[in-house]
């Protein structure tokens, strides 16, 4: 493997050269550094005119990871920016006795109620907690609705955090799960990965006629999928 750093137009790149098919461009939390691995043949004009066509892109996901934290860097404490379905909203941490728990009320303000000497993992834990309930609320009326839509029924679905994926589905046991991480991106996300993962009842791989089912239920997938990839995977043309 070949490694390098370029200058493009004012951006500083990390570039790969591996034994790989297609072209991978990535932008990195939290610093929004860019990254790109390229098949070992692809020439560094080539390379330079792939991120110069994807500079909207890439502008669009610093400036995201510039406004938003990410989740592992939160502190849980009082006037912290705290994402809840794609929109930021203030933390105020509420110290006194009783259970923990979290209330959104309706000036928009998240406020976390602990025990005074609570860690900060404990913290974040309760916020997620929290998560986990919103998205439960969230999830059985659009299963109800896109079963019907799709023709096909899941057995169940469960939630859970993943480093690497937004969801997946057991086809053999008709089973969906959900990334808790889903609960601080726009509501849409949910949708869209539910749908995602069902049509995989339709289509087990992600072949052409699988992108065919997803276009035709769901239009708008494109857009809505740019909202939770940070990496633009393409063939080497």
């Amino acid at each position: 493997m070949k490694e390098k750093e370029i200058l493009v137009a004012g951006l500083t790149v990390l570039v790969w050269w591996k034994h790989v098919k297609n072209i991978n461009l990535t932008v990195k939390g939290p610093n929004g550094r860019v990254r790109i691995s390229v098949p070992w043949y692809t020439t560094e004009r080539r390379v330079r005119q792939m991120i110069v066509s994807r500079m909207d892109w890439i502008e669009k996901q610093q400036v995201h990871f510039q406004k938003f934290p990410a989740a592992e860097k939160l502190q849980a404490i009082s006037g912290e920016e705290h994402l809840f379905f794609g929109r930021s909203y203030s933390l105020d941490v509420v110290y006194g006795p009783g259970r923990h728990h979290v209330i959104f009320d309706d000036k928009g303000t998240i406020r976390l109620f602990v025990r005074p000497g609570t860690a900060r993992e404990k913290r974040l834990q309760v916020i997620y907690d929290w998560y986990r309930l919103e998205l439960a609320a969230r999830i059985p009326m659009l299963v109800e609705h896109w079963q019907e839509s799709i023709g096909e029924k899941i057995s169940e679905w469960r939630i859970k955090r993943m480093k690497t994926r937004w969801g997946t589905c057991n086809i053999d046991k008709r089973r969906i799960w959900f990334n808790l991480e889903l609960a601080r991106k726009p509501e849409c996300c949910l949708e869209y990965i539910l749908v995602h993962e069902m049509v995989h009842l339709l289509e087990r791989n992600h072949s052409r006629k699988f992108y065919q089912h997803l276009h035709r239920l769901f239009p708008e997938w494109r857009k809505i999928d740019l909202l939770l990839t940070p990496v633009m995977n393409r063939k080497p043309e």
